[in-house]
């Protein structure tokens, strides 16, 4: 039997509606036992956000641990909260507000709990840079930096472009010191699942048919006023993170990825970090399509 891998989630639910449909896959896989999800942490100052991760955790009977920023007015403009608002209201009427712990305490906790996790981050990763730059504590006697070597397999980041070098991905951008401060010290091997690998692989359509309750199919409609069909960059990302054995995968060579001031990335020969992307990206949207609305069993 192959060992079951163990993830963090770092996400920015709020900005966009793809954060939620790549939640699900996670609790899909977690709850199949295909995977260990031990925590979801939020790295935006919308302290809505984590009523939306327990609302779609508890829609899929997943109790983990959520992390809160404690980073203040970090991409929580009304502009940014157009579904957490009616999520939060709706999950409020029968449950208390989340429970949270700041990000960073989490983080460390974990990664001085447990070896060989996974960190995945579908947001900006303002998280990471924190927990390069922390110091050693209650926690732990070991430095961030040291954390991640003895504790971290893998990081997984949607993130950068690497189709039009001109383009400065969003997530990348929105707090580019992060980025490069993790391209500098992070010790773990880094998998980039850029722009371009979610672009063009558009979901959706059938959480028409989901129960209007499904915290998905609300974040989706609020988001898109009225529609569903939305690229799936963080969808791609996560369903990498869970069923990188899928032999469509297309895995660059191993290279060296740094991150300029605009938020272009530069890659060259050396090691550290790899691309990736789905042949097949009309096979990738069904089955992405089927693990949100419901109707893929998971194996």
């Amino acid at each position: 039997m192959s060992e079951t891998r163990k993830f963090i989630l770092d996400t920015d639910i709020g900005p966009d509606c793809d954060d939620c449909g790549a939640l699900a896959i996670f609790d899909r896989f977690h709850k199949a036992g295909l995977c260990e999800l031990l925590a979801v942490i939020h790295c935006t100052s919308d302290v809505l956000g984590a009523d939306v991760i327990a609302s779609i955790n508890d829609w899929y009977g997943v109790n983990v641990p959520i992390g809160q920023t404690t980073r203040e007015g970090f991409l929580c403009t009304p502009d940014v909260m157009r579904y957490t608002v009616p999520v939060s209201e709706a999950y409020r009427k029968t449950h208390a507000p989340a429970e949270t712990e700041p990000a960073l305490t989490l983080l460390r906790r974990l990664l001085a709990e447990h070896r060989d996790v996974t960190l995945v981050f579908v947001g900006p990763l303002n998280n990471m840079g924190d927990l390069l730059k922390s110091s050693a504590d209650a926690i732990s006697p070991l430095t961030g930096e040291e954390l991640v070597a003895q504790s971290v397999r893998e990081v997984i980041v949607m993130g950068g472009n690497f189709e039009n070098f001109s383009h400065g991905e969003y997530n990348i951008a929105c707090d580019v010191p992060a980025a490069q401060l993790m391209t500098e010290k992070c010790a773990a091997p880094i998998v980039y699942c850029g722009f371009e690998a979610g672009e063009h692989v558009l979901t959706g359509a059938t959480l028409e048919g989901c129960p209007e309750e499904y915290p998905v199919r609300m974040a989706y409609v609020n988001y898109l006023g009225g529609g569903f069909v939305r690229n799936s960059w963080d969808l791609v990302t996560v369903y990498y993170a869970v069923n990188p054995d899928d032999g469509r995968w297309i895995l660059s060579d191993e290279c060296s990825i740094r991150y300029r001031d605009d938020a272009t990335a530069v890659v060259t020969e050396g090691t550290g970090a790899r691309t990736v992307r789905f042949a097949d990206e009309a096979a990738l949207a069904e089955i992405l399509n089927g693990i949100i609305d419901g109707s893929a069993e998971i194996l």
